[in-house]
């Protein structure tokens, strides 16, 4: 069989670069705010100020470190390679196409588990739920 790859991403409103822009403009747009109160003596603006720029700061980094996530499982031959990046962390297994199968889940009926041996790995996690018994399908297909 020839070789076949499902690369499923995030779906994202914002790239990390937009995000980037973003962040700048709001940061630049409350620091004149703050500083036109300060000019006229309201200086606990600046306070406030520093705690939204920080809370902003944190939620755009825990956005902007999950918005590159993706699974990539790549079947070629006999050889099934999954790719999964969460976070920044890339992990890759191998698995035989002939003993691998996938299964839904007990809890979940739209997710899909790879069984193979004794290992259980949850795949298909950026599918559309309407997508779903599609990409299952097709994987079925390839698998032993």
């Amino acid at each position: 069989m020839a070789m076949r790859v499902w690369l499923m991403k995030r779906n994202c409103s914002f790239s990390p670069k937009q995000v980037g822009y973003f962040y700048a403009s709001i940061v630049a747009f409350s620091l004149m705010v703050a500083g036109y109160f300060w000019l006229f003596g309201v200086w606990m603006i600046l306070i406030f100020t520093c705690i939204e720029i920080t809370a902003l700061t944190i939620a755009l980094y825990i956005y902007s470190r999950h918005a590159l996530d993706y699974e990539k499982i790549t079947i070629d031959g006999k050889r099934l390679q999954i790719e999964k990046s969460w976070g920044g962390k890339v992990d890759t297994l191998e698995f035989n196409t002939a003993w691998a199968r996938i299964d839904r889940t007990e809890k979940h009926l739209y997710r899909l588990l790879l069984k193979h041996a004794d290992i259980e790995m949850p795949i298909g996690i950026f599918v559309n739920q309407d997508d779903l018994p599609r990409f299952e399908k097709e994987l079925k297909a390839y698998l032993g």
